[in-house]
C-alpha cells in the first residue's frame, strides 16, 4: 500500500511526503502539486503508522480546498472523509471553541455571526450612540476591530488601542460591540481564530490534550497565514517535529488582509532543525510562460531562489504593445474572435487585471461586440454600489421626480437627511403629491445652504443644458461628500470605480455630442441587460477577473491587461516590499497561463517590471493580426512559418541575436548583408531584407 501511494509522484514529491523525521518546509512552486503532497502524505502516514484519520490535522484557507484534499485522501485509502481533520482555520477554531470554550467561559449557546450581521450591529451602535459619526463608519471600524483580533488586541486596554490607530471614538465603539457580543453570546469570524490561540497559550491543559490528539499537522499556503493563525499552528505542534508546511513566498500576495511573508521565510529559525523541499516541477505551464514568470520574480530579495521547469513547450509569450483602454480592449475582442474561429483549443480566455475598476472597457467592449464572458469572484461594473450611487446623484439631477435615486442619494451619501427627517418627508410628500426633493425643497429650504450639496444639486436641475454631464457628476461628487469620505476609509478601489465611470461618461459625451441624457442611460441599461441575458444561454469561453482572484485557477489563454506605471505596480504602493508583492502578484497572474500568455499595456507607458524581463523571453507585438495569425492551424500558416508552436526554434541559444522592429515586432537576425542591412526573420512576415540606417531597430 506504501509503494502504491508513492507512484506517480516525482522524485521531489515523494521525497517530501516520506520525510517525517523533524519539521519540514515545501516551497511549492506553481502548478507543481502541491495538494497531491499533502493529500499523498497524509495517506502515507496513515498506511506506515496506522494512524487514525482523527490523529493528523490539515488547515487551510477555502472550504473548497479543504473539501478538494478530503476527496483526494478518500480515494488514495477509501476511508470516510468526514473521518479526517482537514478543515479550514475558522471551522478548526470553531471546533476547538466548541470543546473547550468554557475554559474561556463559553458555554454551548455562543453563535457564530458573519461579516454582515458584524457591520449591522456596528452601525447600530454608531447611530444609537456616535451620531456624529456618519453609516459608512461601520465599516473602517470593523476593519479596525478585524486587524486588532488577529494580533489578540481586544478593548480592554483603550489606551493601547489609540496607540494602534483607533481613534478614542473608535475605541469606544470596539467596547461597546465587544460587550455586545458577551451579551449575546456571538463570534466573529476573527473571535474564531484569535480566541482558540489565547486560549491554548492561557491553558496548558488543553494545548497537551490537542498535542495528544494531532499527532502530526499539515498546513497548506503556508505563505498567506497571518499571525493569528501561525500563533494556532504553534500552540498545536509544540516543539514535536510533526508537522509539514507547503508554501510558495512567490505567490505571496495578500498582505492587505494580515498575512505575513516572514512565517515562511523564517521557518528553519520558529521549527529548529526542520528540512526545506523544493518542488520546481510545474505541471500546468509550457517552458515559454516559465521562462518569462522566473525572469520577472527573480528580481525580487524575499524569496527562496528557484527555477521552474516545465514538461511541455509551446507558443512565445506575447507582449502586446496598446496604447490605450480602449485599444486594449477592442485587441483583446478580436483575439478571443479569432480564436473562437481557428484555436477552440485556446479557449476559454481569462483576462486579468489588477482592480476591479478596469473591467469596465473590456465589458462595454464585449457587449459590443456579442462576445458572451462572465466576471468571477466579482460584479458588473454598473452594478457595483459605488457606481449606482453616483448614476442617482446624475438621474436625480436630470429628473427631481425620481424618488428612487433620492432614496438611494440620501441613505447611502452623507447630504444632510437622516432618518427622521427622511420619515417626516415621506409623509409630506404622500400629503401634498409632490415628489420627495421638491418636498424637501419647498417645506425645508433650511436643508439648502448656500453653496451646499443639495442647493448645488438644485442649481444644476435648472441649467441641465449649459454643462456636460460629466462635469455635472464630478460637482456633485465632491459637493456631496462622498468622494472625500471614500478617501478617508482608504476605499482606493472604489474611487478607481468611480473615475472610470466619470471616463465613460466623458468618451461617451465625446462620440455622441449633442445626444440626450437619456441615450446615456438607454446605453448603460443595455450593457446591464445584455450581461444578465447572457446567463446560461451561451458557452461561456470568456472570464473576467482580478490578479488576486486568479489565484489557484488556470486558464488555455490568459491576457494579462494593464501592465503599465499606473496600475502595475499600482500607483499608490511605493515601499520596497509593497513593490515586490506587486512583482509576486505579477507572476501568480502570469503562472495562470497553461498554453498561451499575452501581456497587454494598455498605456503608452509601460511598467518597469517588464523593462527588468529580457526581451529574449517575449515578443512584442503590435497589432493582434500578428498574434492570430501565428495562432493560426498549421494548415493555415504560410510555408515559411513553423507548422506548431511547440516547434518554434529555441530563443535562448546564445549563437542567435534578435532586433526590435518598430512595426514588425521582434525578429530574428537570419544573416547580415552589410554594416547596415540584415536578412531578419519574422515570426508572422516571414523574412525580410531591413536597412537599419533608415529603420531605427533596437538590437537585443
Amino acid at each position: 500500500m506504501k509503494n502504491e501511494i508513492l507512484e506517480g509522484l516525482n522524485p521531489a514529491q515523494q521525497e517530501a511526503v516520506l520525510h517525517l523525521d523533524s519539521p519540514l518546509l515545501v516551497i511549492a512552486g506553481a502548478g507543481s502539486g502541491k495538494t497531491r503532497v499533502i493529500t499523498h502524505k497524509i495517506a502515507y502516514i496513515i498506511a506506515k503508522y496506522g494512524y487514525s484519520p482523527g490523529n493528523i490535522l490539515a488547515v487551510t484557507f477555502t472550504n473548497r480546498a479543504a473539501n478538494e484534499m478530503k476527496e483526494r485522501v478518500k480515494a488514495l485509502t477509501g476511508i470516510d472523509p468526514h473521518k479526517f481533520q482537514i478543515s479550514t482555520f475558522h471551522a478548526l477554531g470553531l471546533r476547538i471553541l466548541r470543546e473547550a470554550g468554557q475554559a474561556l467561559g463559553f458555554d454551548g449557546s455562543w453563535q457564530v455571526i458573519d461579516d454582515y450581521d458584524q457591520q449591522k450591529i456596528v452601525s447600530r451602535i454608531i447611530k444609537d450612540e456616535f451620531s456624529h459619526f456618519n453609516d459608512s463608519t461601520a465599516d473602517k471600524v470593523c476593519k479596525k476591530i478585524g486587524q486588532a483580533k488577529m494580533n489578540l488586541i481586544y478593548p480592554n486596554n483603550p489606551e493601547f488601542l489609540v496607540q494602534k490607530g483607533f481613534s478614542r471614538d473608535e475605541a469606544r465603539i470596539f467596547a461597546r460591540y465587544f460587550d455586545f457580543q458577551q451579551k449575546n453570546k456571538c463570534w466573529d469570524y476573527d473571535d474564531l481564530v484569535s480566541l482558540p490561540v489565547k486560549l491554548l497559550q492561557a491553558h496548558g491543559e488543553w494545548r497537551e490534550k490537542l498535542a495528544e490528539r494531532f499527532l502530526y499537522v499539515l498546513v497548506d499556503e503556508f505563505q498567506d497565514t497571518n499571525p493569528n493563525q501561525y500563533d494556532l499552528v504553534k500552540a498545536i505542534t509544540g516543539r514535536r517535529p510533526g508537522i509539514t508546511a507547503v508554501g510558495d513566498d512567490d505567490q505571496a500576495i495578500y498582505s492587505w488582509r494580515g498575512a505575513s511573508i516572514r512565517f515562511l521565510l523564517d521557518f528553519e529559525h520558529d521549527f529548529p532543525g526542520s528540512r526545506l523541499i523544493k518542488l520546481e516541477q510545474n505541471y500546468r505551464s509550457t517552458q515559454q510562460v516559465l521562462d518569462f514568470a522566473n525572469n520577472l520574480i527573480v528580481k525580487n530579495t524575499a524569496r527562496r531562489p528557484k527555477v521552474m521547469r516545465a514538461q511541455k513547450i509551446g507558443n512565445p509569450v506575447f507582449v502586446l504593445v496598446t496604447g490605450s483602454k480602449e485599444d486594449e480592449a477592442e485587441k483583446a475582442a478580436d483575439l478571443i474572435i479569432k480564436l473562437k474561429e481557428s484555436r477552440p483549443d485556446l479557449l476559454p480566455v481569462a483576462v486579468l487585471y489588477r482592480t476591479n475598476a478596469q473591467s469596465l472597457n473590456f465589458e462595454t467592449e464585449f457587449h459590443k461586440r456579442d462576445i458572451a464572458f462572465k466576471i468571477i469572484k466579482g460584479q458588473p461594473f454598473f452594478e457595483r454600489k459605488e457606481i449606482k450611487d453616483s448614476l442617482a446623484l446624475l438621474k436625480l439631477t436630470l429628473n427631481p421626480a425620481d424618488d428612487a435615486s433620492f432614496l438611494r442619494v440620501v441613505e447611502s451619501l452623507p447630504v444632510g437627511v437622516g432618518e427622521k427627517t427622511l420619515e417626516s418627508l415621506k409623509k409630506l410628500s404622500t400629503d401634498k403629491g409632490l415628489a420627495l426633493f421638491d418636498s424637501l425643497r419647498e417645506y425645508m429650504p433650511e436643508k439648502f445652504k448656500p453653496n451646499g450639496f443639495l442647493a448645488q444639486l438644485g442649481d444644476f436641475q435648472k441649467k441641465i443644458e449649459e454643462y456636460p454631464l460629466s462635469e455635472i457628476l464630478q460637482t456633485l461628487l465632491d459637493k456631496s461628500g462622498f468622494l472625500e469620505n471614500l478617501r478617508e476609509k482608504a476605499e482606493e478601489n472604489r474611487l478607481l470605480n468611480i473615475q472610470e465611470l466619470l471616463d465613460f461618461i466623458r468618451k461617451w459625451e465625446e462620440e455622441n455630442p449633442g445626444r440626450d441624457f437619456s441615450a446615456l442611460f438607454d446605453r448603460i441599461y443595455l450593457d446591464t441587460t445584455h450581461e444578465n441575458g447572457q446567463k446560461g444561454q451561451k458557452k461561456t469561453s470568456v472570464f473576467l477577473l482580478t490578479m488576486h482572484n486568479a489565484k489557484g485557477l488556470e486558464f488555455p489563454t490568459v491576457i494579462v491587461a494593464g501592465i503599465n506605471s499606473a496600475y502595475m505596480p499600482m500607483f499608490m504602493r511605493k515601499e520596497t516590499e509593497e513593490i515586490e508583492e506587486e512583482r509576486r502578484l505579477f507572476y501568480v497572474a502570469s503562472t495562470r497561463a497553461s498554453s498561451q500568455l499575452i501581456i497587454s499595456t494598455g498605456s503608452s507607458n509601460p511598467s518597469n517590471f517588464l523593462a527588468s524581463i529580457k526581451p529574449s523571453l517575449y515578443m512584442k507585438a503590435y497589432s493582434m493580426e500578428s498574434v492570430s495569425e501565428f495562432l493560426a492551424p498549421a494548415d493555415r500558416r504560410d510555408e515559411r512559418r513553423p507548422g506548431r508552436e511547440r516547434e518554434m526554434p529555441p530563443s535562448s541559444r546564445a549563437d542567435e541575436r534578435y532586433i526590435e522592429h518598430p512595426v514588425f515586432g521582434r525578429g530574428k537576425i537570419v544573416k547580415g548583408l552589410d554594416k547596415n542591412k540584415y536578412i531578419i526573420y519574422f515570426i508572422d512576415r516571414g523574412e525580410k531584407v531591413i536597412d537599419t540606417a533608415i529603420v531605427p531597430v533596437t538590437f537585443l
